[in-house]
């Protein structure tokens, strides 16, 4: 059966917001990956949690490419934080390249057994992705929410119902220290790739920057091989 696809209005979109063609939902396919996010056994937390970035990456690429956005252009990372769940960085053009950004989800997400959350989450970047760093959560972003079928749980500035699932909370605390008993202060970075970590950096203006590496060199994100390696 031949996809169905929309286009989304071009006064919605920004410069790095894609083509504004969107494709339907593949139920299959969507159904494949809630089997392969609930079928990750987490008798080691950081293989678990390995295990379920695997499957957000491929989640991302599939999704990204389906509201039409540039496969070289978007970047996902990962959080420790639970003050906030996801975040998307919008670099206009400048001297290291065209528009661009990078989405970054909690690693609680990432953790969370409800497919739904790390879905909702996504798709609620994705639309900041498509309109843009003037937008914020306005009409124009409620739009590209409706058209790429986001969930109106996460079609709002924030699923406050995220922060209040007792059970939930309490398995990320056992997965957490799971983790801390695996491999200590440093077992997020078994598990998850360290270049993709958030790093905030900011210049004398406040203005973010870019990371910089080992050696105190900044560089840019998307210069990071094991970014893209997987997808």
């Amino acid at each position: 059966m031949k996809t169905r696809s929309t286009r989304l209005d071009g006064d919605v979109l920004w410069s790095g917001g894609g083509s504004g063609l969107i494709k339907d939902v593949d139920e299959t396919i969507a159904e494949n990956f809630r089997n392969d996010w609930n079928a990750i056994d987490d008798s080691s937390a950081v293989a678990f949690l390995n295990n379920r970035w695997t499957v957000a990456l491929e989640i991302f690429s599939y999704e990204r490419d389906r509201v039409g956005l540039d496969g070289e252009r978007w970047f996902l990372g990962w959080h420790e934080k639970k003050t906030y769940v996801g975040k998307t960085y919008l670099n206009e053009e400048d001297e290291m390249g065209p528009s661009r950004g990078e989405i970054y989800i909690s690693k609680y997400a990432l953790l969370d057994d409800d497919f739904k959350t790390y879905m909702g989450v996504l798709r609620h970047e994705l639309a900041h992705a498509m309109c843009g760093p003037l937008e914020d959560h306005g009409w124009k972003w409620q739009k590209a929410c409706q058209a790429i079928e986001c969930d109106e749980e996460w079609a709002c500035e924030a699923n406050k119902k995220f922060y209040v699932r007792p059970r939930t909370s309490l398995m990320w605390t056992k997965r957490d220290g799971q983790l801390f008993m695996e491999g200590g202060t440093d077992a997020m970075f078994r598990a998850l790739p360290r270049g993709c970590w958030e790093r905030t950096i900011y210049d004398s203006d406040s203005n973010r920057t870019v990371y910089e590496n080992g050696d105190g060199v900044k560089i840019d994100p998307f210069t990071l091989k094991e970014t893209y390696e997987i997808i």
